[in-house]
């Protein structure tokens, strides 16, 4: 075997030009995919991230009737036994108590309909940066009668840091809710809604506000790994009555994200699919012009009794390592450069931004760097290779070495 490869690799550098013109088709067509691939998939894990780490969490934890229904009879007694079992369990990088309810947002003349959100600011601020976001003013404490509202709520209702904003809802059980709070901050989201229509309250405010003392909405868990969210779903419905409560996954709660990234997957995998046909017509192209230029070789070597089956496992090798050493050398190409582009996620040109704000993605252009989808591309430039490999290797088997001897074909 090793002088099987020996002798591949010195017939590679018999034409130097072509082999260098295939190996740069190869290594340009992998680090495109590597870049293509990698920017889709990143997007995807953003999207999903935004998704479960700054909204749902990988499990909610709410009463059975509370996805269908958002109101706040549906909403569940949040009980000492319960967080402290949260607090203890390992799986959990961090929970979110929510309570969250849609209220009318007044300031004078202004008025929009708008969702408190009570939360615990040090909670809230792991979950989505929100201290980090605060343009005007402080962000909350535990014990603050204020609220924090995003940059065009605060723009559409006329009001800044410091001014007083009504609130006008129904609170649990449908006792009128109604309050005046100071605006202690305002924040800018990348997400249009939550720069729209959030208002954040601390978590105690918020149950005063909608007389909901000891009551969420529902709570969020955040898990260090996104496997054991079946196993933590399925612990959590064992400790609690699922006649009452339920506790949601991040996928029954994401259908729509999970429908559009299928479906953009899909064709994605055919733009890949369309470059890894040129990569394999290529291919094609180059190893059936070895084989014709070498007729008189092989032929000859067929004749001193050389097997057939000797020569294709030879040419084999030799579209492999061709294959193979382009592969190797885009993914050596395209390593920094997907990596630089991880660490610095591409924004979003101004003019496209708004749309990723409208369907509440921060409008950046995040690339992965996970391994598998690199060494995919590897193993499909290695299949193709392959697979390319057949026609022109029928064409040995079918030599008639008398007549390409003679010099008749």
């Amino acid at each position: 075997m090793r002088r099987k490869i020996t002798l591949a690799w010195r017939n590679l550098w018999r034409n130097k030009k072509r082999t260098y013109i295939t190996l740069g088709s190869v290594t340009f067509a992998v680090v495109i995919a590597t870049m293509m691939r990698g920017l889709q998939l990143g997007t995807y894990d953003k999207m999903l991230d935004d998704a479960i780490t700054a909204s749902t969490g990988h499990v909610a934890l709410m009463d059975k009737l509370y996805w269908e229904d958002k109101t706040l009879l549906n909403s569940i007694e949040f009980s000492e036994d319960l967080e402290s079992t949260l607090d203890s369990d390992e799986r959990i990088d961090f929970w979110v108590p929510q309570l969250m309810s849609g209220v009318l947002a007044s300031s004078g003349p202004h008025t929009r309909g708008v969702l408190i959100q009570g939360v615990d600011p040090a909670v809230q601020d792991r979950q989505i940066g929100l201290a980090d976001k605060i343009i005007e003013g402080d962000y909350l404490d535990d014990n603050d009668e204020a609220v924090l509202i995003g940059k065009e709520l605060s723009q559409f209702l006329r009001i800044g840091v410091g001014d007083t904003l009504v609130l006008l809802g129904q609170g649990y059980m449908g006792v009128t809710a109604a309050g005046k709070y100071p605006i202690k901050g305002v924040f800018d989201h990348p997400m249009a809604e939550f720069n729209k229509r959030m208002i954040f309250l601390p978590l105690n405010a918020a149950q005063y506000l909608f007389f909901m003392e000891g009551r969420l909405t529902n709570v969020n868990l955040v898990l260090k790994d996104n496997d054991e969210v079946e196993e933590t779903q399925a612990y959590y419905e064992s400790i609690m009555d699922t006649t009452l409560l339920e506790a949601r996954g991040w996928r029954l709660m994401n259908r729509e994200i999970l429908s559009g990234i299928e479906s953009d997957n899909f064709f994605g995998k055919i733009m890949i699919g369309i470059l890894y046909m040129v990569i394999g017509f290529g291919l094609f192209g180059t190893i059936l012009m070895m084989t014709m230029e070498r007729k008189k070789e092989f032929s000859i070597m067929i004749a001193i009794g050389m097997r057939r089956t000797k020569l294709l496992t030879q040419v084999i090798l030799e579209s492999i390592m061709i294959a193979g050493l382009g592969a190797l050398a885009g993914l050596i190409i395209s390593f920094p450069v997907v990596y630089f582009y991880y660490l610095n996620p591409i924004p979003v040109p101004e003019e496209s931004a708004e749309m990723y704000r409208q369907m509440n993605m921060e409008p950046i252009l995040q690339i992965s760097i996970k391994p598998g989808y690199m060494l995919l591309q590897f193993a499909i430039v290695l299949g193709v290779s392959i697979v390319a490999s057949v026609i022109p290797l029928n064409n040995i088997l079918k030599f008639n070495i008398v007549d390409i001897i003679r010099g008749r074909q």
